[in-house]
């Protein structure tokens, strides 16, 4: 088993620290919290450091999981590269796009894995909706429709709803269409009294002439996650949390009289099996069997690579900058 360093023990960070430890993978963690480091290092009988080099050079880790605000993604991940340490970085990336492609950039170069912790991307759903959709099972996939609201989270203090919520699926809506984002109009703005917009419809056009919206808030009393696909043949429904899948599709009842007003449709909905399981466990796996089955004369990519992440957040920077000018931003 490949030994991981988890830096940032916050929400995200502990979660991480969790799953490690308990598939025997943590050999570490660390954090600017001297006091919370040694604390969450002892509940998981490991080493905690508060000084991120010192760990690295008495660890020797194989890969490092960077969990820290996202103004610090850039410099912890360049020690991480420096020292030749494999690294997933939490999403978004970066909060620019040309330190993340730097980033990205130093890491092939040094023939190392970099993994973007879009954990969504894992969830059973997703998975089971991508494999439905490259059967040709629910015909061609024509637009997606996705909903992430929730009431505001204390723990962000340094980027909006969509960089921290959107951005999940931004990358989604791109991995199930299959195709590459050319365009995104936002609207959005700030409710409440804070520094960030706390929500945002974003529309994104894709290369293939097909849509995808979504819907993002900080100012919804429960908790949603879901994804609407309209396919050629079916309706398509995606509930992330309850990790189901529902289909419904529709004939006319009566062929004869295709004219009758209003039409005698029969609706079918049915369920699809889903194996369910835990996306961060699934994420941090996958991971660490790129840097397993990695060698000098082939670099195996995670399920989501740097490229992916850093296109994930060029959407993401446009939406914004589409919600500041009021017009549709092509997406380099």
């Amino acid at each position: 088993m490949q030994r991981v360093l988890v830096v940032g023990i916050g929400a995200m960070g502990w979660n991480h620290a969790r799953v490690c430890s308990e598939i025997g993978a943590l050999c570490g963690v660390c954090d600017q919290d001297e006091e919370g480091s040694a604390r969450v290092g002892e509940e998981f009988e490991v080493p905690g450091y508060c000084d991120v080099d010192k760990a690295i050079e008495e660890l020797k880790p194989d890969g490092i999981i960077i969990a820290t605000p996202t103004f610090t993604h850039f410099e912890i991940a360049s020690k991480a590269i420096d020292a030749g340490i494999n690294l997933l970085i939490e999403k978004p990336i970066s909060d620019d796009i040309s330190k993340a492609t730097e980033l990205v950039d130093r890491a092939d170069e040094r023939g190392l894995v970099l993994g973007v912790g879009h954990i969504e991307r894992h969830n059973p759903v997703i998975t089971e909706a991508k494999r439905r959709i490259g059967m040709g099972e629910w015909g061609e996939l024509v637009t997606i429709s996705t909903r992430r609201v929730s009431n505001f989270p204390g723990r962000i203090r340094d980027v909006g709803v969509i960089l921290d919520l959107g951005i999940h699926d931004i990358d989604n809506a791109t991995y199930l269409m299959g195709s590459t984002p050319k365009s995104v109009y936002a609207t959005g703005g700030s409710l409440h009294d804070i520094e960030y917009e706390d929500h945002a419809s974003l529309m994104i056009g894709f290369e293939n002439g097909n849509k995808a919206v979504v819907e993002v808030n900080w100012i919804t009393p429960m908790k949603v996650r879901t994804v609407s696909l309209t396919c050629e043949k079916a309706f398509v429904e995606l509930d992330y949390m309850k990790q189901e899948i529902s289909v419904s599709s529709s004939v006319f009842a009566d062929p004869e009289n295709p004219n009758q007003f209003p039409a005698n449709i029969e609706i079918e909905r049915k369920s699809v099996p889903v194996k369910r399981d835990e996306p961060l466990k699934l994420e941090i796996l996958d991971f660490l069997q790129a840097i397993s089955q990695s060698n000098e004369s082939e670099l195996l990519r995670p399920l989501v690579d740097g490229r992916q992440g850093i296109m994930a957040l060029r959407v993401a920077i446009a939406a914004l900058e589409s919600i500041e000018t009021g017009e549709v931003v092509s997406i380099e």
